[in-house]
């Protein structure tokens, strides 16, 4: 097979990731009563642990606006709080409360998707982790100019 067919291959591969991963979050976004950009940053706190409502909004990509009304959502539903900055009292850092809520509707998912490479060499785990690491961040640093282009006035 070409080289060419292969990187068209693997480009459709990711963009059906993508949509598949999409579709997800909107499945598990209705059952939960949340949204798009709730599972947004829910999953950020999940992977990244406690931050600022300003760091949230820069690494979800959303106006300071929609990270307020997304923050306030989720506050009053139970899966975030605001705690206090214990080193400026103007500050303070959202924490995740309620992730294992999260964790058990992906569990089936993330079960079948492990048991996927359960019995490839860990050489090759290791390789697509690599893989999916680094194209997240050439996405992330893709998506960079997109959001500067979107935010200059006009």
């Amino acid at each position: 097979m070409s080289r060419r067919i292969h990187d068209q291959r693997l480009i459709r591969a990711l963009r059906a990731l993508n949509s598949e991963l999409a579709a997800s979050n909107r499945a598990v976004a209705a059952r939960t009563g949340l949204n798009d950009s709730d599972l947004a940053v829910l999953d950020v706190l999940h992977r990244d642990g406690p931050q600022t409502p300003t760091s949230l909004a820069r690494r979800t990509r959303m106006g300071t606006t929609t990270m307020t009304s997304v923050l306030r959502r989720l506050v009053r539903d139970g899966w975030v709080e605001r705690r206090p900055s214990e080193t400026d009292l103007r500050s303070f850092t959202i924490h995740a409360t309620s992730v294992d809520r999260l964790a058990e509707i992906f569990l089936p998912a993330n079960r079948r998707l492990t048991a996927l490479v359960e019995n490839w060499p860990g050489s090759q785990v290791d390789q697509l982790i690599e893989f999916l690491e680094d194209a997240t961040t050439v996405i992330h640093e893709s998506a960079d100019p997109l959001s500067r282009d979107n935010t200059q006035e006009p």
